[in-house]
């Protein structure tokens, strides 16, 4: 089995990846949401346990913005007795400052809730598997394979993302925010519905200006043959050129984790054409952006090729996205069954 469930937790990402044996499949989790969404992520995992204990081959957490980072917070500081995790990935305030920088007490929340439950952090990244604490998770990182052989590959943050993470964020505790300089229709704001003529819809726009998103810690998960891309909110020109680096031979990819809750600034249509996907995961309740943006549904509909689009809400903005606008190509969308707190995808 290989197979995802985007959990919701309102604007944010929480995802839950399972992989091998159906009767005892591996997991990771990857980021929780915002502030008041450890309910869901712990209803969701104590569902997949087995003989009373989850064990998570790894906790990703892909940047600091607070609608990723916030629930893993509250997960981690009343961590339930039966959930065991086994590394924790995630780029702290150590991996991306120079060493002359550092003091032994400097750290931010997160960080010093790793320590003080003496979580392994990074340690896949080793070349060597005995020690604690590993390098910083990068494009350039080696493809990696973890138990019952699935394997990871980094295509963000590079090395310019991650400098540029490190030039904003001068105090340990407090992370750099989003640019408040950004036009409101850059995050579909003024979208409304239904949407006018798909003909206005789907050219390129405003490339996603956030540092904090340009660091996110996207991955190509490979299983059987089958490929997840879980896109963070990651920069495009960044996935693209880590997609270079680790996906020789352009082979196509069967899952696309869209970047960003499907803001239009983070996915371009060269992207698209390389990886030649047809099926595309949502995460958002669209509750405050409006995500997905209607130039993003543009570009992915613009091969008319029937795609299928799964999101992980079917209540307010995201309700609407369940219908094929009038005159716009055709779509499968999918959503969560019945009383779920999630939408499930199998590869």
């Amino acid at each position: 089995m290989f197979r995802i469930k985007a959990i919701q937790v309102e604007e944010g990402d929480a995802l839950l990846v399972s992989y091998g044996d159906s009767q005892s499949p591996r997991h990771l989790l990857i980021d929780g949401g915002p502030v008041g969404s450890r309910d869901n992520l712990v209803a969701v995992l104590a569902a997949e346990r087995v003989d009373g204990k989850l064990q998570l081959e790894a906790l990703v957490i892909t940047h600091y913005d607070q609608d990723h980072i916030q629930g893993v917070i509250e997960l981690l500081e009343e961590m339930p007795s039966w959930l065991v995790i086994h590394d924790v990935w995630f780029n702290g305030y150590h991996h991306v400052q120079p060493p002359d920088l550092l003091g032994s007490a400097q750290g931010d929340r997160l960080s010093a809730l790793i320590r003080s439950l003496g979580l392994r952090w990074n340690a896949s990244f080793l070349g060597a598997r005995d020690g604690r604490e590993g390098p910083a998770i990068r494009q350039d990182t080696a493809a990696i394979k973890l138990a019952d052989e699935l394997e990871v590959c980094v295509l963000s943050p590079d090395e310019a993302g991650l400098h540029a993470l490190a030039a904003q964020w001068h105090n340990p505790s407090s992370v750099p925010s989003e640019p408040d300089d950004a036009p409101e229709d850059l995050l579909g704001r003024n979208d409304s519905w239904p949407p006018g003529s798909f003909k206005t819809y789907g050219g390129e726009s405003r490339s996603d200006p956030s540092v904090p998103n340009r660091s996110s810690i996207a991955l190509l998960l490979t299983f059987k043959e089958k490929r997840m891309l879980l896109a963070a909110d990651a920069w495009c020109a960044v996935v693209k050129r880590g997609l270079d680096k680790h996906l020789l031979y352009d082979e196509p990819i069967d899952l696309l984790k869209v970047s960003h809750h499907g803001s239009k600034g983070n996915t371009d249509r060269s992207l698209l054409a390389r990886i030649r996907c047809k099926r595309f995961l949502i995460s958002t309740s669209g509750k405050t952006h409006k995500h997905p943006d209607h130039d993003l549904m543009g570009r992915l509909l613009a091969d008319r090729n029937t795609p299928e689009i799964y999101f992980n809400y079917a209540q307010a903005w995201a309700s609407d996205q369940l219908s094929v606008p009038a005159d716009w190509p055709s779509y499968v969308a999918h959503g969560p069954v019945a009383n779920d707190c999630y939408v499930q995808v199998d590869l």
